[in-house]
């Protein structure tokens, strides 16, 4: 179920879309999707070995990381990766952190590509997460309710995510995105060298090298490359962190790297539970 038909425009540090505006960043409901498919309901998954242990605060400086290894199947990842390079994609930008309602976009602070995939996909994807979201509140201590659309991102050779926030602390931004409390990443390739076979030479098919998500703790005033958390790109992984957590992606330097964000959302006349 869609939100209200109003579109919203990116703020900074968010790709911004340059196509169809049906796929803005209009919120969807997840919380109240009791007549959705049931995997799109709101269920407990067995918790993560991989995960920190969820609940109360972590210490000065450190980032907290939600991780799902294999949330999507190695099959699922693979057609999930065909259907975006069957699809048309546009060129995202970010906009500038001191003046968000600006027109212009800067383009050098981001190179990727969205793939403008199937609604139907989006959606299926959206009900996946959906699932595992009250996971996710519970382990950053949020209170979680709506949804942006989901981007289905590939950065080729050369393409890079410079360091920033998807939600700033200290610039006003309208709704819905000043609801912004966690932001999904979900890897539908490896990284090479992240993998138990520890390969590391080039060529080697549907994965990739550079690309790496690096973290940096939300109580910091800028991005530490020096104390960056780096983020091991596996097939299928989840990784979830607070949306005013500092993050980047490193230039890419070889093959596709092929990933879905997505940004969950707080309830409406909402702050966070420690007021940031």
């Amino acid at each position: 179920m869609r939100g209200a038909s109003t579109r919203t425009e990116p703020e900074p540090g968010v790709a911004a879309r340059d196509a169809d505006p049906d796929r803005s960043s209009t919120p969807r409901p997840v919380v109240k999707r009791q007549h959705a498919s049931p995997r799109a309901q709101f269920v407990t998954p067995t918790p993560s070995a991989h995960a920190a242990s969820p609940g109360g605060s972590a210490p000065a400086g450190e980032v907290r990381v939600f991780t799902r290894p294999a949330f999507l199947t190695a099959l699922e990842c693979d057609g999930l990766r065909a259907i975006m390079d069957r699809a048309p994609r546009a060129h995202g930008g970010v906009r500038e952190t001191d003046d968000p309602d600006a027109d212009t976009i800067d383009r050098a602070g981001r190179r990727a590509s969205e793939c403008l995939v199937p609604e139907e996909v989006v959606r299926s994807f959206a009900d996946r997460v959906c699932v595992i979201a009250p996971e996710i509140a519970s382990f950053f201590g949020d209170e979680l309710a709506e949804y942006e659309t989901p981007h289905f991102i590939v950065y080729e050779p050369g393409d890079f995510y410079r360091p920033h926030r998807d939600l700033y602390r200290d610039v006003d931004v309208p709704e819905p995105m000043s609801r912004r409390r966690s932001a999904v990443v979900v890897f539908l390739n490896d990284r090479q060298g992240s993998c138990e076979d520890g390969t590391e030479a080039t060529g080697v098919a549907d994965r990739f090298l550079g690309g790496a998500l690096r973290l940096c703790s939300h109580e910091l005033d800028d991005f530490d490359p020096d104390g960056a958390r780096e983020v091991p790109g596996e097939r299928g992984l989840l990784v979830a962190f607070r949306a005013d957590t500092w993050h980047e992606v490193t230039a890419v330097s070889h093959g596709t790297r092929y990933t879905v964000v997505m940004l969950l959302l707080g309830p409406k006349n909402s702050a966070r539970s420690d007021g940031a």
